[in-house]
C-alpha cells in the first residue's frame, strides 16, 4: 500500500510538471506589430506570439509568424496581449491603419497625452517628422478656430499620444517622397538642419594653414536645432537665440524661419549645404553674415593644440635655462610659463616697463613658406602685467648652442601670419646653460 501511493504521489507531480511546462512553451502572451522594423519581414497588424521579455533592453522576444524565427523587437513596436483571441480582435480594429502615416507641418507641433488640447504635452513634432498612425477619432471636434480629427499617433522613439490634424499630413505608407512634393519642400532643407555652420573668417584661416585658438571657437557660429525650434547665432560680440515654427521660402535661395526674423540664403544649388548666407537683427543693428559648415573643426582644433604643445616640448627637450651676457636668462617651464631675469637692456624700448619677469610662452603665430628655411618658428611672450592681446613676438630658430630670437614688428603680423623680418630687427642668441 505504501509503495502504491508513493507511486500515486510521483506520477501526480509529473503530470503536474508536464502541465506547466505545457503551459509555459507557448511563450508570456501575443502582439500585434504597430510599426515593423525597416527591412523585416514583419508587417503592421501582424499577430505575433511574445516568446520573452527583457526589462533591461525594453524589448520583446517574438515569433516572426511566416519564418518562424525568433526576434528582438523593442516594446514599443508591439501591442501586448494576454490571449490570442484578444490580439486578433485588436489587430482587426489597428488594420485599417496598418499602412497609414502623417507628417508633421511645423515645428512644434505638439502631441498630447489625451485628445484634448488643453492635456499635457507628451512629445514636441520636428517639421516633416514621420509618425505612426495608430488610430482616428470617429467624430469631428472643434478646437480653436478649427474643425478636425485627433489621430491616435506613435513616434519613433515610442511615444504614444494624440495629435490634431490642423497640421498633420495623414497618407498611405510609401507615400512620404510624394507628399513632401506636393508641399514644395526642398530637399536641401532638411540637409540644412543637420549642420551647424561657423564664421567664413574660420575657413579662410584654416586654408592658409593659420588656425588661430583666439579665433577658432567652436561656441561662435550658426547653430540651427529643428527639434526645438530654436536658432542659436554667437559670435565675440552677441549671443542671439531666435524661436522659429517652421522654414518657409522667402525668395531664390532664400528661406525665412518662421516668427524668428532670421532669414537663410543656401548657396548650395543641391545638397550638401555648405554655405549659408544669414540676415538678423540684433537690437537696432541688422547684420549679414556667411557661415560655413566645418564638419572637421573639433578635430583641426585638436591639431592646433598639439603642434603647439610639440612647439613647447620641442624647446624644453633642449634644457630650461637659456643666457645672454646682454639680454640676461630665460627659463622656459614645461607648462609653457617663463621667467626672464636680467633684460634691463632691453626696457623700455622692446619690453615696457611695467611688465613683470614671469608670463606664458605661446606658438600662436605663424610663418610664412618662405621664412620657414631659417627658422623654426614663431612665440610670443606674454609677460605678467600686459595686457591680454600684448607681448613680444619673436622668430626662432633652434641651434646645437641654444636659441636664436629675432624680434617681429607687430606691424609684420598680418592676420597671425609673418610673412617678412623688417629691416634692423633685434637678434637676441640665448645659449643654452647645462
Amino acid at each position: 500500500m505504501r509503495v502504491g501511493k508513493i507511486y500515486s504521489s510521483a506520477s501526480v507531480l509529473v503530470i503536474f510538471i508536464l502541465l506547466l511546462l505545457s503551459c509555459t512553451s507557448g511563450g508570456i502572451g501575443y502582439g500585434v506589430i504597430l510599426w515593423p522594423p525597416e527591412g523585416s519581414s514583419l508587417e503592421s497588424a501582424d499577430v505575433v506570439r511574445i516568446i520573452s521579455e527583457s526589462n533591461i533592453e525594453e524589448s520583446y522576444i517574438i515569433e516572426d509568424p511566416r519564418s518562424e524565427e525568433n526576434l528582438s523587437l523593442k516594446r514599443w513596436r508591439v501591442d501586448y496581449y494576454n490571449n490570442e483571441n484578444e490580439a486578433r480582435r485588436a489587430a482587426e480594429n489597428y488594420r485599417p491603419f496598418a499602412n497609414t502615416m502623417a507628417l508633421s507641418s511645423r515645428v512644434g507641433l505638439p502631441v498630447r497625452s489625451e485628445p484634448d488640447a488643453l492635456s499635457d504635452r507628451v512629445y514636441r513634432l520636428r517639421q516633416h517628422e514621420e509618425l505612426k498612425v495608430l488610430s482616428k477619432a470617429t467624430e469631428e471636434v472643434q478646437v480653436g478656430e478649427y474643425l478636425g480629427f485627433w489621430y491616435k499617433v506613435l513616434t519613433r522613439d515610442g511615444t504614444q499620444g494624440y495629435c490634431f490634424d490642423k497640421e498633420l499630413t495623414v497618407y498611405q505608407e510609401g507615400e512620404r517622397e510624394a507628399v513632401l512634393s506636393v508641399q514644395n519642400v526642398d530637399p536641401r532643407v532638411d540637409d540644412f538642419f543637420t549642420r551647424s555652420y561657423y564664421p567664413e573668417r574660420f575657413v579662410h584661416l584654416i586654408r592658409r594653414g593659420t588656425p588661430a585658438l583666439q579665433v577658432l571657437n567652436p561656441e561662435f557660429g550658426f547653430f540651427p536645432d529643428r527639434e526645438q525650434g530654436v536658432v542659436t547665432i554667437v559670435s565675440s560680440k552677441y549671443r542671439l537665440s531666435r524661436e522659429f515654427s517652421g522654414i518657409e521660402e522667402a525668395g531664390t535661395n532664400r528661406f525665412y524661419l518662421t516668427d524668428s526674423n532670421v532669414y537663410v540664403t543656401l548657396e548650395n544649388p543641391a545638397p550638401p549645404v555648405s554655405s549659408i548666407l544669414a540676415q538678423f537683427q540684433n537690437g537696432p543693428e541688422e547684420i549679414t553674415a556667411r557661415f560655413i559648415a566645418i564638419p572637421d573643426l573639433e578635430e583641426i582644433i585638436e591639431k592646433e593644440k598639439l603642434r603647439r604643445e610639440e612647439a613647447l616640448q620641442q624647446i624644453v627637450e633642449m634644457g630650461e635655462r637659456f643666457m645672454s651676457s646682454a639680454y640676461g636668462t630665460i627659463e622656459i617651464f614645461p607648462d609653457g610659463s617663463f621667467n626672464w631675469t636680467g633684460k634691463e637692456r632691453l626696457v623700455p624700448g622692446t619690453i615696457k616697463a611695467g611688465f613683470g619677469d614671469t608670463g606664458s610662452i605661446r606658438f600662436d603665430r605663424y610663418i610664412s613658406p618662405k621664412l620657414m628655411r631659417d627658422y623654426t618658428g614663431a612665440a610670443t611672450f606674454r609677460f605678467q602685467g600686459a595686457g591680454p592681446e600684448q607681448g613680444i613676438s619673436f622668430l626662432y630658430s633652434l641651434e646645437p648652442q641654444g636659441i636664436r630670437f629675432t624680434m617681429i614688428p607687430e606691424d609684420n603680423v598680418k592676420d597671425f601670419m609673418v610673412d617678412e623680418i623688417g629691416y634692423n630687427s633685434l637678434v637676441l642668441f640665448m645659449n643654452l646653460q647645462s
